[in-house]
């Protein structure tokens, strides 16, 4: 079969003559091969290099980022040393507020709240990427944790003691510290004692208070008045309160009483006057104490004889 041609002509706009070529079609063929695949490496080159341009700028901009990252665990580092400087000072104080409370201490191995068991914090494109600050961020994770846990502690501790020392504080309001009027003791609590009206021996549940008619009895402590009157018993006028926790107190052969029956008072509140009303030989207060139903000596109570 005859190889086909092309016949490509030049025409000038001058009087030049006009010229002629004649090709092959392969000849045009293969040249048109030549332009396309000359097109194709040249997009495939532009497309590399813009591809190229584009990872550097990104592992540039990776790069920044990274940096950034460190300087920010850095600074968190720098903080975190700081609060661990607090949480130390802070659990000084919660020892002392135990000691207060009466609350045994942290063993000091609970305090350092460690755990146990393999893990981490980062992920493995970090650690791929830049082991350094994967490494970094992974000991600054697990030192965070460690803080938040002993913070936890702390906070759990300092609760207990506060509760303690709030309900101790609430106890001793209603603990009879106090000598409930002044004057001179004439007579202490004792098993066996002569009745200087009744001239028989028997116990006395209390202690007497010498001092003249008219002076102030005083609540030896917090509570609610329970009884104030005359029960015809040798007692005389009295009253009584309860403190709670199981203590009640009883004032004797009072003059005059200034408190109701279910009325609320305060450590050092003048509930009575001090007289000689019941079976006595003479103006004094009778004062006892009552813990949990069993007569106990009042003394053993007061904090340094203290006078109200």
């Amino acid at each position: 079969m005859p190889q086909s041609r092309w016949t490509l002509m030049l025409v000038p706009h001058d009087n030049e003559r006009v010229r002629s070529f004649q090709v092959s079609g392969k000849s045009i063929r293969t040249a048109l091969y030549g332009v396309l695949l000359t097109a194709l490496l040249m997009g495939t080159f532009t497309v590399a290099f813009f591809v190229k341009q584009s990872q550097h700028v990104q592992n540039t901009s990776l790069r920044r980022e990274n940096e950034a990252l460190a300087a920010e665990v850095d600074q968190m580092r720098s903080q975190m040393e700081e609060l661990d400087r607090s949480i130390a000072s802070l659990t000084e104080k919660d020892e002392e507020l135990r000691v207060v409370a009466g609350l045994p201490e942290i063993d000091p191995d609970v305090r350092r709240v460690g755990v146990g068991g393999p893990g981490s914090t980062t992920s493995a494109a970090l650690a791929r990427l830049n082991p350094r600050t994967a490494a970094k961020v992974e000991s600054t994770g697990q030192d965070l944790s460690t803080l938040l846990r002993r913070a936890s502690l702390l906070r759990s501790s300092m609760d207990e003691a506060t509760t303690q020392i709030e309900r101790n504080r609430e106890r001793m309001a209603s603990v009879p510290t106090i000598l409930p009027a002044n004057g001179h003791l004439s007579s202490l609590f004792s098993g066996n004692r002569y009745h200087p009206v009744l001239r028989i021996t028997r116990p006395h549940k209390g202690i007497d208070i010498a001092a003249r008619v008219g002076e102030p009895i005083l609540a030896a402590a917090r509570g609610r008045v329970i009884f104030a009157g005359n029960r015809g018993n040798g007692y005389g006028n009295m009253v009584e309160i309860d403190h709670g926790h199981g203590f009640i107190t009883r004032y004797a052969h009072a003059s005059r009483l200034h408190v109701r029956t279910g009325q609320s008072v305060d450590r050092g509140f003048r509930i009575a006057d001090v007289g000689a009303t019941g079976l006595v030989s003479g103006p004094h207060l009778h004062y006892e104490v009552e813990q949990n139903g069993r007569q106990v000596d009042p003394l053993n109570f007061v904090i340094g004889d203290a006078l109200p």
